[in-house]
């Protein structure tokens, strides 16, 4: 727990103002504070009835949900992504959720598991909620081989140069919607990957996370999502 502590200590931000900026990456997570609004009360009006909770995956949810946020509160958030190790993944190989800033502190925003997860939660409790307590290392741009592992679809090592971990995890922008956006920033490929949320990657994002496998092959997410979008 104390090797966690320090790796949050050294990776998560660098505060600018009320603003934290994410490391490595040329984004901001603006402090709710400076909007009048609260943790709870966002946390507590996040969508999950538009939004099919038990059909959909994390990567839309948390595109739809960023969205949101920038939508009814002009409020930039960005994203924590989590990667597991043989040891730690029960059926996927990484999970994804919001993150925002609140008087210059992170918590995500994973309002997909009610019950499980009901309020927000630090970086390292929810890191903690995921792996049953067990310690992640965070992923800086010398880690080739973990980076390499973004685009690869399947578990982490769990021995790398760096040593041996449970989990890995690593910040985010906003728009970074898969691994592999994080992956093809890291490496410096040519891309039309961008910080900001796009309209029509969260279009896409919506069509899947609001609709059953049958209403996605129907089409029948398309007014819905335009809608949502437009709004």
């Amino acid at each position: 727990m104390k090797t966690l502590i320090t790796a949050l200590a050294l990776t998560i931000s660098t505060i600018t103002h009320a603003n934290i900026e994410v490391p490595y990456f040329n984004w901001v997570v603006e402090d709710i504070k400076e909007k009048n609004l609260s943790k709870e009360e966002l946390f507590k009006n996040m969508d999950r009835d538009f939004i099919n909770l038990g059909q959909s995956i994390c990567a839309n949810r948390a595109m739809m949900w960023l969205y949101d946020f920038k939508k009814s509160h002009d409020l930039n958030g960005g994203k924590v992504f989590i990667f597991y190790t043989a040891k730690t993944s029960k059926k996927w190989w990484y999970h994804v959720a919001p993150i925002i800033n609140e008087a210059n502190e992170l918590f995500v925003m994973d309002a997909g598991f009610p019950g499980f997860i009901d309020s927000p939660l630090t970086v390292k409790g929810w890191l903690s909620k995921f792996t049953e307590g067990k310690t992640c290392k965070a992923i800086t741009p010398e880690d080739t081989e973990l980076i390499e592992a973004m685009n690869s679809g399947h578990v982490f090592p769990e021995v790398t140069e760096s040593g041996r971990h449970d989990c890995y995890y690593i910040l985010a922008p906003a728009g970074y919607w898969f691994p592999n956006s994080v992956y093809t920033q890291l490496k410096g490929l040519s891309s039309n990957i961008t910080e900001e949320l796009r309209s029509e990657d969260v279009y896409q994002a919506c069509k899947e996370a609001v609709t059953t496998p049958i209403g996605r092959f129907l089409g029948t997410g398309k007014k819905k999502c335009k809608k949502f979008i437009n709004n």
